[in-house]
């Protein structure tokens, strides 16, 4: 788990420049809709996972979402201070719930409830509707891309493909 959680968070601080101080608009700072200030990203990473529950499948997923976003996003792209917060939280909502036969527990408002507010369900649903854009509603990730994806990063995940399990979540 240790190693899963310093690759994701790996993952979502490299997919772009983001600044280190909230970022200035129309003269005015810019404000986060965070009611306080985030913890660092591996610790908010951690908790999401511990209070998600989500299964391997998903985190997987999510990685796959993450790089097919940074693939597509322009040279000129930056973030903002919690840019990558935002597109981790995307990432496991779209997957979660495009994973999900059944419908998911992982809603705009459990991710509220698990980040301890840090987002309204308002900004929730942003991000989701945002981070869907980006990766242009790509969503579907076939057995042939996971295998790619884990002959790539599966030892620093420390995952091994699972034929079975694959069939039974794909």
């Amino acid at each position: 788990m240790r190693s899963s959680l310093a690759f994701t968070t790996n993952t979502a601080t490299s997919l772009l420049p983001c600044s280190s101080k909230k970022l200035q608009k129309n003269n005015s700072i810019h404000r986060s809709n965070t009611k306080h200030h985030l913890p660092p990203l591996n610790e908010f990473i951690a908790t999401v996972f511990k209070r998600s529950k989500l299964s391997p499948c998903v985190c997987l997923v999510s990685l796959i979402y993450l790089q097919r976003l940074k693939t597509g996003l322009p040279s000129h792209a930056r973030g903002d201070i919690d840019t990558p917060y935002r597109l981790f939280l995307a990432a496991i909502l779209t997957a979660s719930k495009f994973l999900s036969e059944t419908g998911t527990c992982l809603t705009s408002q459990a991710i509220v409830v698990m980040t301890d507010h840090a987002y309204s369900p308002k900004d929730v649903n942003l991000m989701e509707r945002s981070f869907l854009g980006l990766i242009k509603y790509n969503l579907f990730v076939n057995v042939e891309a996971i295998k790619a994806y884990l002959d790539i990063h599966g030892k620093t995940l420390e995952m091994d493909l699972v034929e079975e399990v694959l069939d039974q979540h794909l």
